[in-house]
């Protein structure tokens, strides 16, 4: 019995020790220069010993499993090959350069950073020089950190991208971007997502960049901290900080500060459900903020100046700008932070315009969209030709058109400055006698003000009778036919 004894007991101590050691054991690898060569050594062992900086980070992750790469030495890029050459982690992987530089100089295919499909990989305390494709890009790869990163570029890259997370190879998902980020002189975008779900982005300066300074595309349910930029796409289209192919929703954004940049902030292409806190957006080229074809986007305080013009909205819906600079689009003047005599505060959208003192609608006499048909009151009937759309131009300025002549807008007859001219439609040419702002007289009643003249629209003589003509006249207060509500449609 003995025998057996020991061997159970033997059995048991070898189990014991089994138990001990953890399911997974983590790694280490050490990568550093000594002259011209890079040596490589996982858990004390070497790995490369060569003349190349990749080969030799790469060289220890593809020695271990899941575990940290410190990385102790700067070093250059060298020749791409004709391939995409850069460090390419595996699942697992941390990245730890300890605020060492990769300088990018070997063509444009290199990217100091290459992943494709892994999970769970951190970068941390990297710096870029030089003219990479991208500096750091991640494919089809969730659960990715990025902490301390910085980059400092050269801009003669075909493309040169700074950070890029995309999902163009498999889902992206629950991306983390931290501590110290900055990037400089990027050909095209600083930092873009791509179809990301789920992030967290904090503080970013974002300098100099060709494109926009920080890009969302197609990404949703996160929250950034504050975007700092200058210099973004000067003179072009692009922003410091851009949502954009149906970004969203679910984006909230603490603050964008943004200096001579193309924009501010710009929403496009079916964006929605951006918010973002404060604004301090000054001397864009274009607009300081510009939200086209963008809907449930808000900006809940700051300011914009020297815009050209400082907002405009163009085909958006349900948003609201609260900004000093701007007109204060999307609240009604009952509502705090609402219009109190400004203009601008219309969203756009399609609209029945009834003359308050009557009830009635403003109306396109015989439905005609012909250049110079009459515009009246009428009963209203809910047909085509007593709708409106309203679109913001500029400067808080808006054409009005027929909802069924699209071509068409709202035009005081010769450009006339004189009371009575006549109001009727006109083929769209952008002039000041086609350009009208919402003048708040009380809750839910507006004046509706030609540019050109500051006049009033008017149903002529008081008339109650349908068919009575719209002309233009002097603002005299608290005249009811000379105010509207607008009730969307």
């Amino acid at each position: 019995m003995e025998p057996a004894t020991l061997l159970l007991r033997g059995s048991s101590i070898a189990l014991a020790m089994l138990l001990a050691i953890p399911a997974t054991v983590l790694a280490d690898a050490e990568v550093q220069r000594s002259g011209y060569y890079w040596r490589a050594s996982v858990d004390g062992r070497n790995v490369y010993t060569g003349t190349r900086m990749f080969d030799a980070v790469n060289a220890a992750i593809n020695d271990m499993g899941p575990g940290t790469v410190n990385v102790r030495s700067s070093g250059s890029s060298g020749s791409d090959g004709g391939q995409v050459y850069g460090i390419r982690p595996q699942n697992g992987t941390v990245l730890d350069f300890h605020g060492h530089t990769i300088t990018a100089n070997g063509g444009e295919l290199v990217v100091p950073v290459y992943c494709d499909r892994r999970n769970g990989v951190t970068v941390r305390n990297l710096n870029v020089r030089g003219n990479p494709r991208y500096g750091v890009w991640f494919r089809g790869c969730s659960n990715v950190t990025l902490h301390n990163i910085t980059m400092d570029l050269d801009s003669n890259n075909p493309v040169g991208l700074g950070i890029r997370v995309d999902a163009s190879t498999g889902p992206a998902r629950n991306l983390t971007i931290s501590g110290n980020v900055r990037v400089e002189g990027s050909r095209t975008h600083g930092i873009e997502t791509y179809g990301v779900e789920g992030f967290t982005i904090g503080d970013v300066t974002v300098n100099n960049n060709g494109g926009s300074g920080l890009l969302l595309n197609d990404s949703r349910n996160g929250t950034v901290g504050k975007v700092t930029g200058n210099r973004n796409n000067q003179g072009g289209g692009y922003a410091t900080f851009r949502v954009a192919n149906n970004n969203g929703p679910n984006v909230r954004v603490e603050s964008v500060y943004s200096r001579n940049s193309g924009r501010g902030f710009f929403s496009v292409s079916g964006s929605n459900g951006t918010t973002v806190g404060h604004v301090d957006i000054a001397n864009t080229t274009a607009q300081g903020i510009f939200l086209e074809d963008a809907s449930n986007t808000h900006v809940l305080s700051g300011s914009v100046s020297n815009g050209n013009p400082n907002c405009q909205l163009v085909r958006t819906s349900s948003s609201s700008l609260d900004v000093s600079g701007c007109a204060r689009v999307g609240r009604p003047p009952s509502e705090p932070g609402g219009d109190n005599g400004g203009s601008g505060n219309i969203d756009n959208g399609t609209y029945r315009i009834t003359p308050v003192h009557s009830g009635k609608a403003m109306d396109l006499a015989m439905c005609d969209t012909s250049a110079g048909t009459n515009v009246q009151q009428w009963n209203w009937l809910d047909n085509v030709c007593q709708k409106w759309s309203v679109t913001h131009i500029r400067d808080g300025y808006y054409r009005i058109a027929p909802s069924h002549g699209p071509t068409k807008a709202l035009d005081i007859a010769g450009i006339s400055t004189a009371d009575g001219a006549n109001v009727m439609i006109w083929d769209w040419l952008g002039n000041d006698n086609q350009l009208f702002r919402f003048q708040s007289a009380g809750t839910g009643r507006w004046r509706i003000i030609p540019r050109h003249s500051d006049k009033c629209l008017d149903v002529d003589g008081f008339s109650q009778d349908a068919g009575a003509n719209l002309v233009q006249w002097t603002c005299i207060s608290g005249n009811t036919n000379q105010m509207f509500r607008l009730d969307r449609r």
